[in-house]
This record gives C-alpha cells, sequence and structure tokens, in this order.
C-alpha cells in the first residue's frame, strides 16, 4: 500500500513539472482577454436583440397592428413607450460598448475587477429594465382593451384578467429563461475571472 502511494505522488509530481507554469503578469493578461471576449458577446448579443425587436415591430406595422392599437385609443402611448425603449436599450448599448472599451484597455487587476463588477451591474439593470417594462406595457395595454370591449358581465371580466395574467407570466418567463441562458451564461464567466483575479490579488 506504501509503494502504492509512493509512485502515485512520484506521478504527481512529474505531472506537475511538466504543466505550463504562468507568471502573474501572463495570467493576468489571459483573464483580461477573457473578460473583454465575454463583455464583446454581452454588446453584440444586445445588438442582436434590438434588431429582433424592431424586426418584429416591421412586422407588426404590415400586419395592421397600428389600426388595432389605434382602435383602442392607445396610439399616443404606443408611441411614447417605443421612443422611451428604444432610447433606453440604445443607451445600454452604448454602456456595453464602453464597459467592452474600459476592460480592454485596463493594466492592473485591480481595475479590471471593478470593470468586471459595473458590467454585470450593467447587464442586470438592463435585464430589469425590460422585464419590468414590458410588464407595465403589458398591463396598461390590455387594461384600455377591456375598457374599449365595454364587457358587462363581471364573470367575464375576470375570467378575461386572469388569461391576461397567465398570459403576461408565461411571456415573462420565456423572456427571464432567454436572459439567463444568455446573458447569464456570460455574467457567470465573468464572476469566475473576477474570482481568479482575487486570488491573484492575494
Amino acid at each position: 500500500m506504501a509503494e502504492g502511494l509512493d509512485l502515485l505522488k512520484e506521478q504527481w509530481k512529474k505531472q506537475n513539472k511538466n504543466l505550463p507554469k504562468y507568471s502573474k503578469d501572463e495570467l493576468y493578461q489571459m483573464l483580461q482577454k477573457k473578460s473583454t471576449s465575454i463583455v464583446k458577446w454581452i454588446f453584440i448579443i444586445s445588438i442582436l436583440e434590438f434588431l429582433f425587436w424592431i424586426g418584429l415591430e416591421v412586422v407588426s406595422y404590415f400586419n395592421d397592428f397600428n389600426a388595432i392599437i389605434d382602435e383602442i385609443n392607445l396610439t399616443y402611448f404606443y408611441r411614447v413607450t417605443l421612443v422611451i425603449n428604444h432610447l433606453v436599450i440604445i443607451g445600454f448599448i452604448i454602456l456595453f460598448f464602453k464597459r467592452y472599451k474600459n476592460i480592454n484597455v485596463t493594466d492592473n487587476a485591480k481595475e479590471l475587477m471593478k470593470s468586471i463588477i459595473k458590467t454585470r451591474n450593467t447587464v442586470k439593470a438592463y435585464v430589469w429594465f425590460n422585464v419590468i417594462f414590458f410588464i407595465i406595457s403589458f398591463i396598461i395595454t390590455n387594461y384600455f382593451t377591456i375598457k374599449h370591449l365595454s364587457i358587462d358581465q363581471e364573470g367575464f371580466i375576470w375570467g378575461f384578467i386572469a388569461g391576461v395574467f397567465i398570459v403576461m407570466l408565461i411571456f415573462v418567463g420565456l423572456l427571464l429563461l432567454f436572459y439567463r441562458i444568455i446573458y447569464g451564461t456570460l455574467i457567470k464567466r465573468l464572476h469566475k475571472n473576477y474570482q481568479q483575479l482575487k486570488k491573484l490579488e492575494l
């Protein structure tokens, strides 16, 4: 048994000798490169997501969606929310680009760690803005829809509200799932880099 343990120790030592050894600066550069790549993907995905929603709006425009909005007297609300939503998302995209540039040129571990934290907070704010904005828009739109339908039967009204609430929950769930899979995965990788940088600073 003792001989077997000795052999294992010798093999372990040999393996350690064969493993590449990096200096602190080399490890920092590797982590910076990984972090830069992750933030670049966050920036790219946010642009693609923005273009996707623009595409949906164009499709809905050619399918008489505006006529429905006009009919339930939501034209002004729809246009204002559209402008606000686009401006805020463009603002986030600009922030993602700035985070990418900052991480790309950072030359020390502490600054890189700060940039990673800022990026994580920006992504979280972006996700929650989209989710909360969707919920508020969905509730207001359906409130005016119910008013426009002029439903008199109380039981039918509550049934309609319950149906709308379930649909909203499904959409919110899908939205959160999308953000968790895409942005959540990238944020976890950033957090891993952050933890490794903390070890370098110890």
